[in-house]
């Protein structure tokens, strides 16, 4: 045990991990990310997941998301990522997050390490590149988005397994390469994970070009991505469907082409603070002016790894593998994420590429360039430190600045910035600048002369790279108690007979399994939901039709920011929430506090009704103000292209007896309709009377109904099963099992290697 310590210990990796553990040490000891994501998306999505787990199941449904909504295929919750089966099931939702952010920060930075190594990198120099990759820019602005660092974790060490197959040809590379990059998969979004394939298969292809006959490897790779998408595809599938049925497989060009990066804010990499502290925060109208926020646009690695990346650049070919590849992947990542804004015929044709037209955001490409940057430092340090050229890359590292410097005052002393980016903020700015080359000269000067050991430089770069990372747009602070801490949430988790619940919320109500009216998913949730998503501000559910569509969905409370007046609404609760005013999303300009209010509303539709009249409207905005302005329970309302061959309902009286969830027993003396306030998605079905199950039909833009011919008492039984459920389950078995054989197949041989 001591000689295994002692070797921990000893290991060059130990240092930069050290130091990870250091600045997010907070994460052991209740300092979270506050608000924005964590609170509104994460947290709540993984407390249902919790809850599920508990009870030895998968949430493939769940009713606390509006009406309902398929959970698993919200890759948000990662259900299938076997870490959380563990985390979420043994921990609770607050300490199990922190636990996860902390693991997976940890995982990101050895991995790097590990890849920096296979590319002859030096120790120190991989530490340098491991520590400013794991705390840069990119990861900074992310630190809100779980699903970032989770994935961006297994980004390095796929790469270290691509660069060891083609080395060696062995075959645990390539089924140890299946197994993480589905990992990475079943952590879900899933545009990191394209992102990894892509640099997977033109690492092969670069070396390829050096080495025609790894031809065969190459090959390998691309098997090993398609063998561990098969082991994800129960994932995979569940999402793709919801994907499509949401219409995410096909967006708009507008919507593909915003969050680029400024191509101005190229000079954050010399002032990493140039760009913060802007009035009206990171959601100004500076920033929508330059076609993306302050949570998508930041770029910079450093000041030490920056000088050092120049000297790595400058040092000459050099020892080690991979250097112009990464110089080119840089560079085109750079060019990809600014191209929006620069030219947006370029970008047009770039979204043509299969694959580059399914995710947004492109400024998030600079991971990819941050990445490079911190490999060519670490290759920077390794002249530094051993001798090699170093004064051509610290001289051009200093006209480098001074060309930043110049560029940066240019910009921000516009006409039309100076009021927004100019002042104190810019003075302040641009002295920590100056203060920081500063230092990072001296340091790395003195590292050259021998004067310093190398390690001073790692230190260096945790000290500024920390300070950076927590003053970024994540707010950070102690963790909050919900509904504890919250009088307004406390008072709503008292409540009885609660249904959906309207207003600012966003998920924060999943933490008590209470149900939002409007999902806040990384999806777009299916129809009626965009409906109710207009109804999150109190002006519009202050209307008549926005008060109808209130009432028909099923919502019984609502928490608003200042009064709502209604003759069907009664107050329950008034007064400040310190927690709520922390917590819900504030546009800009909009007071920092607020009186809030927990309402009840009155006449609300039941879960489940028996409809014995049906009314047409020839189209959406016809259909709207039909459900939105007649409350009558007995009518069900349908679009005409929803006309179903069954003959309408024509019964004088229908009553729905019993209901508990799944089934009802409805009587009546005719035809109806059973409509039941949960979301129409492909999957669901329903038998009556035990006789053989058909799919549910679609009505009131988008919730079920089932219709109940002749006339007695029936009883009707609704089941959900995903589609993809069983065929990507046989697959992800199949490869899985072939993963796992592959393994024992290669120990066993590793062994007798071993004993030969």
């Amino acid at each position: 045990m001591r000689t295994l310590a002692s070797a921990v210990f000893r290991s060059p990796a130990f240092p930069p991990l050290c130091l990870a553990g250091v600045l997010l040490a907070g994460l052991l000891i209740g300092i979270e990310p506050v608000g924005g994501d964590p609170d509104r998306l994460y947290r709540p999505i993984k407390a249902e997941l919790a809850r599920a787990l508990a009870e030895g199941r998968l949430p493939f449904w769940t009713i606390h998301l509006g009406l309902g909504f398929p959970l698993v295929a919200e890759s948000h919750a990662a259900a299938f990522y076997p870490p959380n089966w563990l985390l979420y099931r043994f921990l609770s939702v607050p300490a199990a997050y922190r636990l996860s952010m902390f693991l997976h920060y940890l995982l990101l930075v050895a991995a790097t390490f590990a890849y920096a190594r296979r590319l002859e990198i030096g120790p120190t120099g991989a530490a340098v590149a491991a520590l400013s990759f794991g705390f840069c820019g990119f990861q900074s602005i992310h630190s809100s988005h779980e699903v970032f660092y989770h994935a961006l974790a297994y980004l390095p060490l796929c790469l270290y397994l691509a660069e060891w197959f083609l080395a060696e040809g062995r075959g645990r590379g390539l089924v140890l390469l299946a197994i993480v990059y589905a990992l990475q998969l079943s952590v879900g979004h899933f545009q990191i994970q394209s992102w990894t394939a892509g640099l997977v298969l033109l690492t092969g292809v670069w070396r390829l070009a050096g080495s025609p006959r790894l031809v065969g490897r190459v090959f390998g790779l691309l098997a090993a991505l398609v063998w561990g998408g098969a082991i994800a595809a129960v994932q995979l599938g569940a999402s793709w469907e919801l994907a499509r049925f949401v219409g995410f497989d096909r967006r708009s060009f507008a919507d593909l082409a915003f969050f680029g990066f400024p191509p101005a804010h190229w000079v954050e990499l010399f002032a990493p603070t140039l760009f913060r502290g802007i009035p009206g925060g990171p959601e100004a109208s500076y920033w929508y002016s330059q076609g993306t926020t302050g949570y998508e646009a930041c770029f910079y690695v450093g000041t030490i790894p920056l000088i050092l990346a120049v000297i790595g650049l400058c040092s000459g070919r050099g020892r080690g593998r991979g250097r112009s590849f990464w110089v080119a992947t840089s560079l085109a990542s750079f060019i990809v994420a600014i191209l929006p804004v620069l030219w947006l015929q370029g970008f047009a044709w770039v979204v043509t590429i299969p694959g580059m037209g399914l995710f947004r955001a492109p400024g998030r490409f600079l991971a990819i360039a941050s990445l490079g940057l911190c490999l060519a430092a670490g290759r920077g340090l390794d002249s530094a430190s051993g001798g090699g050229r170093t004064w051509p890359g610290l001289v051009l590292s200093w006209l480098f600045a001074a060309v930043a410097a110049w560029w940066g005052l240019s910009w921000c002393l516009r006409p039309d910035h100076a009021s927004i980016l100019g002042g104190d903020r810019l003075l302040l700015s641009l002295a920590l600048t100056a203060a920081s080359w500063v230092v990072a000269t001296i340091l790395i000067a003195a590292t050259v002369r021998r004067r310093i050991g190398p390690g001073v430089l790692l230190a260096a770069t945790a000290l500024e790279l920390g300070g950076l990372y927590y003053t970024s747009t994540t707010d950070w602070g102690w963790a909050i108690a919900v509904p504890e801490q919250s009088p307004v949430l406390a008072r709503l988790a008292e409540e009885r007979d609660v249904g959906r619940v309207a207003g600012l919320l966003h998920d924060l109500p999943l933490r008590f399994a209470a149900t939002p009216a409007y999902p806040h998913t990384g999806f777009a949730p299916p129809p009626p939901h965009p409906l109710l998503e207009q109804l999150e501000q109190r002006a519009a559910a202050g209307t008549p039709w926005g008060r109808g569509l209130l009432r028909r969905f099923g919502v019984t409370h609502g928490v608003w920011d200042g009064p709502v007046d209604d003759d069907g609404i009664e107050t329950i609760h008034t007064g400040p929430d310190a927690t709520l005013d922390r917590l819900v999303y504030k546009p800009p300009g909009a007071p920092p506090h607020a009186n809030w209010r927990l309402v009840r509303y009155k006449d609300v539709m039941p879960q489940v009704r028996a409809a014995t009249r049906a009314r047409f409207a020839p189209d959406e905005p016809a259909l709207i103000a039909g459900i939105s302005y007649d409350l009558d329970p007995s009518v069900v309302w349908y679009l005409a292209k929803d006309r179903r061959k069954d003959p309408e309902p024509g019964a004088t009286a229908a009553r729905v007896v019993a209901w508990n969830g799944r089934e009802a027993t409805v009587e009546h003396d005719g035809p109806c309709d059973l409509v039941v306030n949960r979301t129409y998605y492909p999957g669901w079905s329903a038998s009556i009377d035990d006789g053989p199950q058909r799919p549910v039909g679609r009505a009131e833009l988008g919730v079920q109904v089932v219709h109940l011919p002749n006339a007695g008492t029936h009883r009707v039984r609704f089941s959900y099963r995903p589609t993809t459920l069983w065929p990507a389950s046989w697959i992800s078995a199949g490869a899985l099992v072939l993963a796992m054989g592959g393994l024992a197949v290669e120990a066993r041989r590793f062994v007798a290697r071993g004993a030969s």
